[in-house]
């Protein structure tokens, strides 16, 4: 009902100013500028960022700079690291359980140039335009020579792919913390295209 007030308002001062004809331009014109208030953006590639870990997913395709998640293709089981705390006067000893976790993410077809920002559960945690230069873990490019991640290559004892062609990136023990929960993670990847 409310998307009617507009263009009834157009067509009111429409037929004052020149009657029927009046009206009629008053509802055009009424109509389209409630349409483009109301207009709906279709969801880009770029607004896509979860990241999963299924078998047949997509690999995407970037030109230029593009901002996306990537799908975890391989992983080791987690880790747990106990650490005593408290004791001795510092009241009760507890125990702490974090975790680590070993895995790589399949971010997009290679080559790609390079990461230059990448966030965990939407922080900013390495940029490379800026002062936090350090990748969280090892960038493969995805050219079409690249070879077997050694991090995965001794966790599996050979078999493992080189994933040539896919641009993916190796964490190595990655620390879960306590709540032993993998991130999402998103990578700004950039290609020959980038401006």
């Amino acid at each position: 009902m409310s998307n009617l007030v507009i263009p009834t308002a157009g067509a009111a001062i429409g037929f004052f100013l020149g009657g029927g004809t009046g009206a009629a331009i008053g509802w055009g014109i009424g109509s389209n500028y409630q349409a483009g208030k109301n207009a709906i953006e279709p969801d880009t590639l770029g607004d896509l960022r979860i990241q999963t870990s299924a078998y047949g997913t997509e690999i995407p395709v970037v030109t230029g700079k593009q901002r996306l998640a990537g799908n975890i293709i391989w992983a080791t089981d987690k880790t747990p690291h106990e650490e005593k705390q408290g004791g001795k006067g510092s009241g009760p000893e507890s125990t702490i359980t974090t975790y680590t976790i070993s895995m790589a993410i399949a971010i997009c077809k290679g080559p790609i140039l390079g990461i230059t920002r990448v966030w965990e559960d939407g922080k900013l945690t390495a940029d490379a335009t800026g002062t936090q230069t350090k990748l969280p873990g090892t960038l493969y490019l995805g050219s079409d020579t690249q070879l077997v991640d050694p991090v995965m290559d001794a966790a599996e004892v050979g078999g493992v792919p080189a994933y040539r062609g896919i641009s993916y990136m190796v964490f190595e023990d990655f620390n879960l913390g306590a709540d032993g929960r993998v991130p999402m993670f998103s990578f700004e990847v950039v290609t020959g295209g980038a401006l």
